[in-house]
């Protein structure tokens, strides 16, 4: 998969705060609904992550395929995840119906933090269908009692290093589609390399 930089760098970084990666890397456990990618999409992000590590990220370390993924909605935070809140996001979820879409990533960006910069796949393909889901959780947590995480500058993307480098604005020959048929529920805790899947539930086909 090749891939083309250009020199508009700045113009990809943000440094929004509610756009600073999220994860359980501070001593807490983290929950939150994602889209997982396929066999076919893992792979074309793996081919990503060897391109930028041999040509700007050479100490960088790739996120795991087992933890790639698209973040959908961030349920809660803390040193320990009460119980009732992911029994109310299982709840919430249940409680959606909606179509399956694709989301496409057509080049990579640096989302900067003040801790670690995230390097991340980004694109605008399906992007409006996933903030649509996005906001339909937020709702369905709030109908629980629960509060509505909803942000309005809700950015589809899947990362592929946290690092203290950033990497350049760089598009892909060929975009990295991601098809949403399910989304899942994932919990985190310190310390575990890997996210714990609680439930998923399907998007209907469209027909």
């Amino acid at each position: 998969m090749a891939m083309h930089e250009q020199n508009t760098q700045s113009s990809f970084d943000f440094a929004c705060p509610s756009m600073q990666p999220q994860s359980s890397r501070f001593g807490k456990e983290n929950l939150f609904f994602a889209i997982l990618p396929d066999r076919e999409a893992i792979a074309a992000c793996l081919d990503v992550q060897d391109r930028l590590k041999n040509r700007h990220l050479l100490f960088a370390t790739p996120r795991p395929r087992e933890r790639l993924h698209v973040s959908l909605y961030h349920v809660d935070q803390g040193m320990k995840i009460p119980d009732a809140v992911i029994f109310g996001a299982c709840r919430a979820a249940s409680a959606i119906d909606a179509c399956q879409f694709e989301l496409g990533f057509d080049h990579v960006a640096t989302f900067k933090s003040s801790v670690r910069n995230a390097i991340v796949l980004a694109g605008n393909g399906g992007r409006e269908l996933l903030r649509q889901l996005h906001v339909r959780v937020g709702i369905e947590m709030h109908h629980i009692g629960e509060s509505a995480r909803i942000r309005p500058d809700f950015q589809p993307h899947v990362t592929l290093f946290y690092d203290s480098d950033t990497a350049p604005k760089t598009m892909l020959e060929k975009p990295v589609t991601i098809t949403a048929r399910e989304f899942v529920l994932l919990h985190h805790r310190s310390g575990e390399s890997n996210y714990e899947q609680l439930g998923r539930w399907p998007l209907q086909a469209r027909g």
